[in-house]
């Protein structure tokens, strides 16, 4: 692959087609959405308009659904449900709970809530997030295929009545995702491809993210699944894809801080503290200075404004 600097130049044309394709997804523009998919599967980046990863491995076959037999660990985590669900139902309020806001770039999460609790991520446990369900925790510890470094990844998705989760594509073919369905809604359904399924309770099925695929919950109770990633069983190359893919501990946080456009984070208690990096702090510097500005606060759709001459605040809804 050519490379631009240090970086993957195909990756890097796979990006930008992916972040535009997307945007005209997730804003109901399907046809000029679907016709830049195209041109890109011509000129070679992609193999399919709907299979579009930003890391493409070579695999001995394609296809959006996973055999779900292939899985030993599914047969065991169905068998776990009730345990699991118990555990689940008696969290009322998944963010008091600890559920983070998932979709935070806004490129996938188009309506409603969706929240998330990431339990290990390529062989990393989160402790704060299992003593929340330490339970569905024990059950998950005991498959490696998850909860190992490379591919392996584990979380409980939680997507309220109304949410919609706008065509999207999973970065990498290297997993193989399952959905293990704790708390079903008959009116939530998933769309991979071109097919389009429900979900049912204590059942799972295996698909792979990197095809096109989107939510839709338009019932009246929320749904809860366990996402586990293990690696795609059709890898021509499974333990260099596992190396390349599992990446450091530094390697996320940096890239995070760079995609965030950020110098420096902290928190205490639930106070967090950031940091502009230098480029995006003297842009901003330029925008108040350019404004006669000494602050402006922005939440929940309220605009706060402070000017410099400190005169009173003005707001606006």
């Amino acid at each position: 692959m050519e490379k631009l600097g240090q970086i993957d130049f195909t990756e890097y044309l796979r990006k930008q087609y992916e972040a535009l394709i997307c945007d005209l997804l997730g804003a109901g523009l399907a046809e000029p959405g679907y016709r830049i998919a195209d041109v890109a599967v011509t000129s070679g980046l992609w193999p399919e308009r709907m299979h579009r990863p930003i890391k493409l491995h070579p695999t001995d076959r394609r296809c959006a659904f996973f055999d779900p037999a292939e899985f030993w660990f599914v047969d065991y985590l169905e068998s776990h449900w009730a345990v699991i669900r118990e555990e689940l139902d008696r969290i009322e309020d998944p963010a008091a709970a600890g559920f983070s806001t998932a979709g935070l770039d806004g490129s996938s999460v188009r309506g409603g809530q969706w929240r998330q609790l990431m339990l290990w991520d390529r062989g990393r446990r989160f402790d704060r997030a299992c003593d929340i369900v330490p339970v569905t925790a024990e059950v998950v510890s005991a498959i490696p295929d998850v909860t190992d470094f490379g591919t392996g990844f584990v979380m409980l998705s939680w997507l309220q009545p109304g949410a919609w989760i706008a065509p999207h594509c999973g970065p990498t073919n290297a997993k193989a995702r399952t959905h293990f369905c704790v708390r079903a809604d008959p009116d939530a359904t998933m769309r991979v491809g071109t097919e389009t399924r429900g979900w049912q309770d204590g059942r799972s099925f295996v698909f792979d993210d990197s095809f096109e695929h989107e939510v839709r919950h338009h019932g009246s109770t929320p749904r809860v699944v366990l996402i586990v990633d293990a690696a795609n069983p059709y890898l021509r190359d499974p333990d260099g894809v596992r190396a390349r893919e599992q990446g450091t501990w530094t390697d996320e946080i940096e890239t995070f801080m760079s995609s965030m456009r950020l110098s420096r984070i902290s928190r205490s208690g639930t106070e967090v503290t950031a940091m502009f990096d230098p480029a995006t702090e003297e842009f901003v510097r330029s925008y108040l200075d350019t404004r006669d500005l000494a602050g402006v606060e922005y939440r929940q759709g309220a605009l706060t404004v402070h000017t410099a001459a400190a005169g009173p605040a003005v707001q606006a809804g």
